[in-house]
């Protein structure tokens, strides 16, 4: 066995052996022994039990070892410690900036529509919230030096976070060659049970989905289509109104996302999240500058305020696995 399998074992392990394609081969046994080797590492066990439990296959054809427990005697000495290497992960956090700019003349002004500056202020910080957001969900880690000679950084966001650790967990129907050419209301279904069992197999039984319209509206088609899919709408969870899909691996709460939705390269996309593995992280969180008239002064003075909105953050991922992204949800396959 490989190196790194080996060293999950220890002397006074307990262990089954098994043949994966007869589970009545199944046997106990103690490991008395481990040899590290690389991808000659091996190790040895006392049989707890005979070899004898199937009738067709014995443990010549033994391919798998779990552990099962650890087994110890009275008064024994303590056992060795086993540790495991995390996998390490980093993330920057990112410097955005979104400022206002407006004249003494258009700020003095009295308009039907209200202050230009207070929506001037509002509109700013609507488009750096939405910029930040953008970037947490599309955004990569990046490291380089800025125009001015300093250090420039970006953040990585959900998907390039999934694509860089959970691959296997960012799928697409429409290109997908196990189902090449078929409808979406005749496969749809089984493709999707077939990825939510993938993400289901790690972390909660109940995900939040963010969703495009399209996504939605082809969950609704099958819904119609097959009577077999349990969508209730109107639920609250997260403190959102969302839609609550039952699914035979645990519960998915659908939010129809607007930045999915508006764009039509998105629309039909799904990113599947586990909330408590996703932590914000700031140097500075959200704040405006203001610029004072009396400060404004001398030769270089403007006629007018220029202000901004800064914030120097970024995400924390934990668990990628039991989280994803679905693409064309709702489209036919395009494969031949």
């Amino acid at each position: 066995m490989a190196e790194a399998t080996a060293k999950e074992f220890r002397v006074g392990h307990q262990v089954l052996l098994r043949d994966a394609s007869d589970y009545t081969v199944d046997v106990n046994a103690k490991v008395t022994a481990r040899e590290l080797n690389g991808a000659s590492s091996y190790i040895a066990a006392k049989l707890l039990e005979a070899d004898d439990n199937s009738t067709t296959h014995d443990l010549r054809n033994c391919d798998v070892a779990l552990i099962i427990g650890n087994i110890n005697a009275e008064g024994a000495a303590m056992p060795d410690a086993l540790a495991y290497d995390p996998t390490k992960w980093y993330n920057y956090t990112q410097i955005f900036r979104t400022p206002l700019e407006i004249t003494r003349t258009a700020r003095r002004t009295r308009l039907r529509t209200g202050d230009q500056y207070r929506e001037a202020k509002r509109e700013a910080l609507e488009l750096h919230s939405i910029e930040m957001e953008k970037a947490f969900i599309w955004g990569i880690a990046t490291e380089g030096t800025g125009d001015n000679g300093k250090p420039e950084r970006t953040t990585m966001g959900i998907l390039g976070m999934l694509k860089a650790s959970a691959a296997a967990n960012c799928v697409d129907y429409s290109l997908d060659s196990d189902y090449a050419g078929e409808k979406w209301v005749v496969s749809g279904k089984k493709w999707f049970d077939k990825k939510l069992e993938v993400i289901f197999r790690y972390g909660n039984a109940e995900k939040l989905a963010l969703a495009g319209s399209g996504a939605l509206l082809g969950l609704n088609e099958l819904a119609e289509s097959l009577s077999t899919m349990n969508i209730s709408p109107g639920e609250t969870s997260y403190g959102i109104k969302i839609t609550k899909w039952m699914t035979a691996f645990g519960v998915i709460n659908i939010m129809t996302h607007p930045l999915f939705s508006y764009e039509a390269t998105n629309r039909n996309s799904i990113v599947i999240l586990e909330p408590k593995n996703l932590k914000y992280r700031y140097i500075d969180d959200t704040s405006f500058y203001s610029e004072k008239e009396k400060q404004n002064t001398g030769w270089t003075r403007r006629d007018g305020t220029k202000e901004e909105f800064l914030t120097e953050c970024g995400l924390e991922y934990h668990h990628p696995t039991t989280m994803g992204y679905f693409n064309s949800v709702g489209i036919d396959n395009t494969l031949v």
